[in-house]
């Protein structure tokens, strides 16, 4: 019986000790986007280029909405997604429509244009 116990115990413990841990990264921010081309945890947030074709400007919020093509070095298909500037200035000129090369730091949904060109 206290053989058991013991077992009943340690199995319980086990279970309990990884509740409520929030220190575990996570790349939930990517829901529909399957797990292998989901950013490895822990990989750096490095600066990656991208192109794609401008759907949207929204300068009042320092935001684009790209439609790009995949982009190897984050694992991402190709898809639309909006983003932030990191400089307002980087948007001036900048139109739907418009084929473009740019620069994104960071590896989540909450990656930053860093650059924007004209695409050649």
């Amino acid at each position: 019986m206290k053989k058991i116990t013991l077992l009943v115990l340690v199995a319980a413990s086990s279970t309990l000790a990884g509740c409520g841990r929030d220190d575990a990264p996570s790349t939930s921010s990517m829901p529909n986007m399957p797990a292998a081309q989901q950013p490895a945890v822990g990989q750096q947030a490095a600066e990656n280029r991208g192109m794609g074709v401008v759907q949207s400007v929204d300068a009042a919020n320092g935001s684009l909405t790209i439609a790009h093509e995949p982009i190897a070095a984050l694992g991402w298909p190709a898809m639309t997604m909006s983003f932030k500037v990191d400089r307002p200035a980087l948007l001036e000129g900048v139109e739907a429509g418009e084929h473009i090369e740019f620069t994104l730091r960071g590896q989540d949904m909450s990656a930053v244009v860093t650059s924007i060109e004209e695409a050649k």
